[in-house]
């Protein structure tokens, strides 16, 4: 069976994807099949129909999950700036991983990733920025507005994915504790978004035999 993670990986990916074959077919008009399967594959995605049928109507069930998960109950929320430098964001990625929390399926990563929060161990990476920074907790550290954030290379998404995420064929692969795994770090590895925008959040494995997925 599919994990509800490993499902929400694919539909990022697929969700991107999706877009830059619009992006392609929306400067050409006589895009192949071929291109089409060339993007997909870059994306870690099988491109036969059937497969790619069934990620389309699961996309579609995403989003309208998304719209829904999007919804208050009236209650006002500052949206994250979404730079990695400022509290503001790391408050909105705490409030996204204590609603994975919530989620059985989700749960374990999440408090995985909440506990390297509170540890100074949880980090984060935004190519498209060029920038990476180690994650705080601002409920411990209630007087940092912002902390300065350590350069990397600038980079899409698609290429940085492949760079990072170890694949097992076409697909990503996994830990033993169940975490995708950085090719660079051998850290657990974590695709989502807080807020509209898309991170990348890596924290150390477990030691001494104790369990972090």
């Amino acid at each position: 069976m599919v994990s509800s993670i490993d499902l929400s990986t694919r539909l990022t990916a697929t969700r991107l994807a999706l877009k830059a074959i619009k992006e392609q077919e929306d400067n050409s008009a006589t895009q192949s099949s071929s291109t089409r399967a060339a993007l997909l594959g870059s994306y870690g995605l099988d491109s036969s129909s059937s497969t790619n049928t069934r990620l389309t109507q699961l996309l579609a069930q995403y989003g309208q999950t998304s719209d829904e998960d999007t919804q208050t109950d009236g209650t006002d929320t500052q949206p994250s700036s979404g730079d990695i430098t400022k509290a503001d964001f790391m408050k909105g990625l705490k409030e996204m991983l204590e609603a994975l929390s919530k989620d059985p399926d989700k749960a374990s990563q999440a408090n995985a990733m909440l506990e390297a929060l509170k540890t100074g161990t949880l980090t984060v990476s935004d190519p498209s920025e060029g920038a990476q920074i180690k994650a705080w907790d601002v409920a411990s550290d209630t007087k940092a507005t912002s902390k300065p954030s350590t350069q990397i290379t600038m980079t899409g998404w698609s290429d940085f994915l492949k760079e990072h995420l170890k694949r097992d064929g076409s697909a990503y692969m996994k830990g033993a504790s169940g975490a995708y795994v950085d090719t660079i770090s051998g850290d657990n590895a974590f695709f989502g978004s807080v807020g509209s925008r898309y991170y990348y959040l890596t924290w150390p494995q477990a030691k001494d035999g104790s369990l972090t997925v």
